[in-house]
């Protein structure tokens, strides 16, 4: 059966690049110093759907931890409308600009600040790739769900997660080598971040997913994990469908990213459908003398 839906908000390519802070890139944009300068940044970003989300939601957080505002940059069209935006996380220049009608803008800047650059994500088909050559490549499926689709079948009872669950969080994520944290007590930290959904088989812990991220009326559903003696017993099912649910519920659009192709069929069956396909180049490291 469907259950909640959602609008899928707009979803335009973008092309978001990641470099050494220190590099001079910020010079190629305007300072924004103003409240309504701010303003405008939160509108560019809530516009991109969730081409936004990610440059949104680590704005949020950052300026949430430092305690101040974060210095922010953007380049603006001809009409004054701001057409990219910056900033500068942990030293980190992060941009995030969206590409219209065509890819030749974003390519220019793609090309231009090369040198500088060392992480490109951008969706497939709208970036030329032939510059990148000496940049590993990664590809995840995006997914939406407008509605979602519960099983006939009986599920795992899964709940809202409670710091006392921080132990087995540890535990389960401890197999998931680009999820893991150091200790118990990370987790609990993360929990008061992350609204996270457990579920439970004969009283134990057995999957979890998270709310990895969200901005305006987008949010991520990822973490999706399950404990290795527990698996294709349907933990996976019951906590994506207890962490969809509560944001459909809100009014929100769910968003699941993915490598894994073998994971498709299992999103797919419960109504997040592809919206496409997100390229991240990464700089691969130079090597290391002697070895």
């Amino acid at each position: 059966m469907a259950l909640g839906s959602a609008s899928r908000g707009p979803a335009l390519p973008a092309i978001i690049l990641t470099m050494d802070g220190r590099s001079g890139a910020a010079g190629q944009l305007r300072r924004l110093l103003g409240a309504e300068e701010r303003q405008q940044v939160a509108r560019f970003l809530l516009a991109q759907g969730w081409s936004g989300l990610h440059l949104g939601e680590a704005l949020v957080r950052w300026e949430a931890s430092s305690a101040g505002r974060t210095p922010l940059w953007g380049a603006f069209g001809p009409s004054g409308e701001l057409t990219s935006v910056a900033f500068t996380p942990k030293g980190r220049f992060q941009l995030l600009a969206p590409l219209r009608a065509d890819r030749e803008a974003g390519q220019e800047l793609l090309l231009r600040l090369l040198p500088d650059l060392e992480r490109v994500s951008a969706l497939e088909d709208h970036l030329l790739e032939r510059e990148l050559g000496g940049f590993d490549r990664s590809i995840r499926e995006i997914t939406v769900a407008a509605s979602l689709l519960v099983p006939a079948r009986p599920l795992l009872p899964a709940r809202r997660a409670r710091l006392r669950d921080a132990a087995d969080l540890h535990r389960i994520y401890q197999e998931v080598s680009w999820m893991r944290l150091d200790s118990a007590a990370d987790w609990r930290a993360r929990l008061r971040l992350e609204p996270t959904w457990v579920v439970e088989e004969a009283g134990r812990v057995v999957g979890a997913a998270r709310w990895t991220k969200r901005y305006g009326r987008v949010v991520e559903v990822g973490g999706v994990a399950t404990d290795p003696e527990r698996r294709r017993r349907g933990a996976a099912t019951s906590a994506v469908l207890a962490a969809t649910a509560p944001a459909l519920s809100a009014g929100l659009t769910p968003v699941l990213c993915f490598q894994d192709p073998a994971l498709a069929p299992l999103y797919h069956n419960l109504g997040y459908e592809r919206v496409g396909r997100e390229l991240a180049f990464h700089r691969t490291p130079p090597p290391v003398p002697g070895l």
